[in-house]
């Protein structure tokens, strides 16, 4: 097989030159590979982890200048992982926030675009608050550059009305529906017409409901949950900073706030089906590398509680495959399988419109022509965890700094 596909069809149609290893399916499943749309990566082992269980494609959503160099191996094929798409550091109105570039005036945002897009980023990554004369800016420039934005929450600032979000990549988090425009009240009537501004626009949403059940199940289930998390899938010193502040918040949070955190999981879960059966294109979006939430089964999380939510198998399938390969302007290369796309696909024993569980461990994943069976997939990501650099994540965290 090379690296795109040349022809689909079903076997006894294909002929066989002798030159080609021929793989029996046995009757198994084959579905497009998986794209996750908000994950954090710090380590490039992250890759192989993610196209272990299934994930060929990642967004990763707090870029450095590592993870372009790791984005340029998986291309040319001197990396095994899954392949990605880098936004900016994030852009944010925070001063003294890790991780932020802080961005207050026209100019600064200006400034901030085009550094990140001769840097050689994908997109431009926002935080939901953004002054007006900043976000104006930023999209002023994203214009200009042809340069995609994707943002927290479909909310504007200031004056600015929804509509001038269209043209956007992404807006993230469902989280940040609650907390913005609803102010943190459980406002069904009110969420209405925000989904309706929101489908206006055309832009997709990430609910990313994954990361808030890890928060809730760690403010509940306390260190009971923390025992069931792989945490060799997370890297050293970011499982060392989540522990003692991220994880240990809601380690030592209240029942009352346990209670509420459960609420609002059940809401949010209620907004990501209002905007779905609303028509607004939903994508999958783990936030994997948050809160020690695991690459690639993050992901597989994130479509069961979406499926949760009320989207049909099929549905939740469109948001891992063709939905972000669109929103990322690469659905003539992924995201579907048929001639001429890129070789990137899962092998499963079962159909996953039954069971969507099946594709967390798949008999065997495609990646850009090359066929990994199981066992080799075991064996990418054992190899990925014994080998992970302390030195090159140092280094990785302190280019984002």
């Amino acid at each position: 097989m090379k690296e795109k596909s040349k022809k689909i069809a079903h076997s006894p149609i294909l002929d066989s030159p002798r030159d080609i290893t021929v793989i029996d399916g046995n009757g198994g499943y084959i579905t497009p590979g998986l794209i996750d749309m908000h994950v954090h990566m710090y380590e490039k082992a992250a890759l192989t982890l993610a196209l272990s269980h299934g994930v060929t494609h990642v967004r990763i959503m707090n870029g450095t200048l590592s993870q372009l160099k790791w984005r340029d191996q998986v291309t040319n094929g001197e990396l095994i992982g899954s392949n990605a798409t880098v936004s900016s550091p994030i852009l944010s109105g925070y001063d003294d926030a890790y991780f932020h570039h802080s961005v207050h005036t026209a100019a600064q945002a200006s400034a901030a675009v085009k550094q990140y897009h001769s840097q050689g980023y994908d997109l431009i990554k926002a935080y939901g608050n953004l002054n007006e004369e900043a976000l104006t800016a930023l999209i002023e420039a994203g214009n200009i550059l042809n340069f995609p934005i994707a943002k927290h929450g479909p909310h504007a600032s200031g004056d600015m009305p929804v509509s001038s979000l269209a043209g956007f990549q992404s807006f993230e988090h469902v989280e940040d529906i609650y907390q913005g425009p609803l102010n943190y009240k459980f406002a069904p009537v009110k969420l209405f017409k925000i989904a309706e501004e929101t489908r206006a626009t055309g832009v997709p949403l990430t609910p990313t409901l994954n990361i808030y059940e890890q928060l809730t199940k760690l403010s509940d289930e306390k260190e009971q949950f923390l025992e069931t998390i792989p945490t060799e899938y997370t890297s050293d010193i970011i499982a060392l900073e989540a522990k003692h502040n991220q994880v240990n918040r809601w380690l030592t949070a209240s029942k009352e706030m346990a209670k509420h955190n459960q609420k609002t999981l059940t809401f949010l879960k209620y907004i990501t089906n209002v905007f779905h059966e609303s028509g607004i294109t939903l994508l999958v979006g783990s936030d994997s590398g948050v809160l020690l939430s695991p690459h690639g089964l993050a992901t597989h999380n994130e479509m069961r509680l979406m499926h949760e939510s009320g989207l049909s198998a099929f549905d939740v399938l469109a948001a891992a495959t063709i939905n972000p390969a669109k929103a990322l302007n690469l659905d003539n290369q992924i995201g579907h399988i048929l001639e001429n796309y890129n070789a990137d696909f899962i092998l499963s024993k079962i159909n996953p419109l039954h069971d969507l569980s099946v594709l967390e461990s798949p008999r065997a994943v495609v990646k850009s022509g090359v066929f990994y069976p199981d066992t080799v997939l075991k064996q990418l990501r054992d190899n990925a965890i014994e080998t992970r650099s302390f030195w090159e994540e140092l280094v990785t965290l302190f280019e984002a700094l």
